[in-house]
Parts: structure tokens; C-alpha cells; sequence
């Protein structure tokens, strides 16, 4: 990759029609199989909440680093939470709770993506549909036998292609589930450090 330049500009897509682009796809694992340190990818995320904004939480971020190396994002994103109002927010965002399963969908489909990409296979849609299970008394505290997090996530994965095998189809399927780094994440666990300061 040498000197990266920002990969998440709208490059133009080459040999494929799913919009993404293979050239640069390629040029990444063979970069990262040459230089393993390029394959570190740090992201930055500022969540913010202020009085009076209740159950909102306004979470932005812009750029990132590959390989030690600053990219810069064109644009920002923000990312905002809430409560529904009938558990005391204001109902202008998702909850946590559905932004995660939104993450475990999302990380999915890319990771399908960019199989597919890879094996040159032919894709027209991916559609996840995801429920989650959430007992509120381990938020809460009313109960300490109920854990604050998800009980259980479900996934009902629907891959579409009208030149593409059932057999191809299942590979892609194991390889979401198998390779998607959100899905690692949350079935494995990760380390979490925090500090903290009081003004």
C-alpha cells in the first residue's frame, strides 16, 4: 500500500457490478501479506452526552489510521442513540441494543462482500433480519442474577444471486459467520481499558 491514500473514497469499481472495488480489495491482501504491519487498522469514535439530552448519545467519528498511518475521511459521521419514550427517552435514534445487532448485519454482509469479491462470484442482494433479547433488570440492577448484556441474538441470513451455485452461496454463508469481525468480537470477547477524569 506504501503511502495510503484514503481509502474510503468513492474509487471507481473494476470488473464487478456490485459496487466495490476489486482493484483496491486486491491490492490490500497483497499488501498485507507482504507487510503484516499494514494490517493494523485503528478507528477513533467521540460519544458525547449533554444535559438535558436525556437517553441521547451523539457518537462521532472521522479519520483513522492504517499501519500506523493517518487516513483522512472526506466527510464525518455521527451516530446517534436513544431510549424509546416508553422507557424514558425521546425516541430519535436506535438503541444501543439495535445499533449492535445493526453492527453484527452490516459486518456480515461485508464480510460476504468481500468473499464474493475475492471469488469473483456474483451477488444481487443480502438481506439480514435480526431480533435480540434484552432483560432490563440487569441494566437496571433490580436483579443481580440477570446479566446487563443480550441474552441471545438471531440471524436469518437470505443471499440472492441468479448466476451464482447453492453451494458457493453456503460457502459465503459460513464465510460471513466465520470471518466477520463484529461476530468475533461479541461471541469472543475483546479487551476493554478505560480512564477516567472528573472535571
Amino acid at each position: 500500500m506504501g503511502q495510503p491514500s484514503s481509502s474510503s473514497s468513492n474509487a471507481t469499481t473494476s470488473g464487478n457490478s456490485s459496487g466495490v472495488n476489486a482493484q483496491v480489495l486486491g491490492t490490500v491482501i497483497e499488501t498485507i501479506k507482504n507487510q503484516p504491519e499494514m494490517a493494523k487498522v485503528t478507528f477513533q469514535v467521540k460519544t458525547q452526552w449533554q444535559n438535558g439530552d436525556g437517553f441521547k448519545i451523539t457518537s462521532t467519528g472521522k479519520d483513522f489510521q492504517i499501519g500506523g498511518q493517518t487516513i483522512k475521511r472526506r466527510e464525518a459521521f455521527t451516530v446517534v442513540s436513544d431510549f424509546p419514550d416508553e422507557l424514558g427517552g425521546m425516541g430519535i435514534g436506535p438503541t444501543v441494543c439495535e445499533i449492535c445487532m445493526a453492527t453484527i448485519g452490516s459486518c456480515i454482509s461485508q464480510t460476504i462482500v468481500a468473499y464474493a469479491t475475492m471469488m469473483g462470484v456474483q451477488l444481487d442482494s443480502i438481506r439480514i433480519e435480526t431480533e435480540g433479547d434484552v432483560d432490563i433488570r440487569g441494566l437496571t440492577g433490580v436483579s443481580e442474577k440477570v446479566r446487563p448484556g443480550a441474552q441471545e441474538f438471531r440471524l436469518n441470513i437470505h443471499l440472492d444471486s441468479k448466476t451464482t451455485s447453492k453451494e458457493q452461496l453456503e460457502k459465503l454463508y459460513e464465510l460471513g459467520k466465520r470471518f466477520s469481525p463484529a461476530t468475533d468480537t461479541l461471541t469472543h470477547g475483546t479487551t476493554i481499558k478505560t480512564t477516567y477524569d472528573a472535571i
